[in-house]
This record gives C-alpha cells, structure tokens and sequence, in this order.
C-alpha cells in the first residue's frame, strides 16, 4: 500500500488493532504517561504560545492537555473529529503551509508514525518545528525512528537543543514505559528564534 492509502478516518479510528501498541489510544497510551510523567512537571512552558497536539484521535490524550492547560489554550489537529471536540481542526499534515502558523509554546507530533505515513509525520514536524517559540518544547520521535529521518539534526538547525528520554532516567519516572518508547523518544527545547 501507498502511504496516501491510510490517510483515512477508518484506518486511524475504527482499525487501532493495526497501529501496534498503542492501548486503544487510552488513558494507558504512552503518551499519556509521557504527559503525567514530564510535560506536566515542566514550570519554564513559555505563558505565549499555544498548546498542539498533532494527532488527537479519540481526544483522552488531548482532554489531559485540555485540562492541565486550559481548553482555550489548547489546539488538536487530526485527519478526522469524531468526538466533535471544539479545539480540533481537521487537517492532514501534507496541507501545512505558513498560512497555518501560529506561536507555540509546547506541540507533540502524534501524527501518524514513521513505519506507515513517514511522509506526514516529517510535514508534521517540519511545520510544528517552525512555531515554537524561544523557550518552547517538541516532543516527538529522535532519530531512531523506523524511517530514518534525521529529526535530531532537523530540530538543532532550528535551534532546538534536544534530550533524549533515556537521558532524563533518575530524574523523571520512565518505570511506566517500555524501553522502546523511552529509547525512541525525546523532548527538544528552542533556544533561539528560527531564523528566516
């Protein structure tokens, strides 16, 4: 199958037996730990700046955002809504342009995955990347994502200093994910503004 074939609603909310270990998308996704576990303990989230999650599913992950930040702060982005959440628009990541941009404070690329829409998760990043703000956060995939993309590099030449989950063992809880997410995982903060 072509990538373009699983940009559809049926595949990413009826047939979520397909997308590996992803706990249905609930409140036991890793994400969600992620969430609890670090995001949440943050204190230096810049106030300006929207809250994004790209990829909002059934919302339980987005809900959480919602709630800790504030629903007015917070914006979901998903090929479908159908939750019908008043803070997600429907948009697919290759549809991205400047005519979308806005400031971000904190975003999570939860688009798609690299094994099967590569080329959405990078337009994802890619996009998202470029709205953070000086002092924002990117929590998303490193470079050891299936498909290869060199995300480390990407996020440092837009002046991103990255760490990688396994790197925060013994000062955040990781007990609660397996060695796969933590591995694969990392959060990047912008230290200086994009240069255009």
């Amino acid at each position: 199958m072509k990538e373009s074939d699983y940009y559809n609603e049926k595949f990413w909310f009826e047939q979520v037996h397909l997308h590996g270990d992803v706990e249905n998308y609930s409140e036991s996704y890793y994400a969600c730990k992620i969430y609890e576990d670090l995001i949440f303990k943050l204190t230096d989230i810049p106030k300006c700046g929207f809250i994004l999650l790209m990829g909002t599913n059934n919302c339980v992950g987005f809900d959480m955002l919602c709630e800790f930040f504030g629903r007015d702060r917070c914006v979901g982005f998903d090929i479908a809504n159908p939750k019908n959440h008043d803070r997600v628009r429907i948009k697919n990541a290759l549809d991205l342009s400047t005519k979308d941009n806005f400031d971000l404070a904190f975003v999570h690329n939860d688009i798609g995955s690299f094994p099967i829409t590569p080329i959405a998760k990078w337009a994802a990043q890619d996009w998202a990347a470029k709205n953070v703000v000086p002092g924002g956060y990117f929590l998303g995939r490193n470079n050891f994502n299936v498909a290869k993309y060199p995300l480390e590099q990407h996020l440092d030449r837009l002046g991103f200093t990255n760490t990688h989950l396994l790197g925060l063992q013994g000062f955040i809880d990781c007990s609660r994910l397996n060695n796969e997410v933590v591995e694969g995982h990392m959060i990047s903060k912008r230290n200086r503004p994009l240069f255009k």
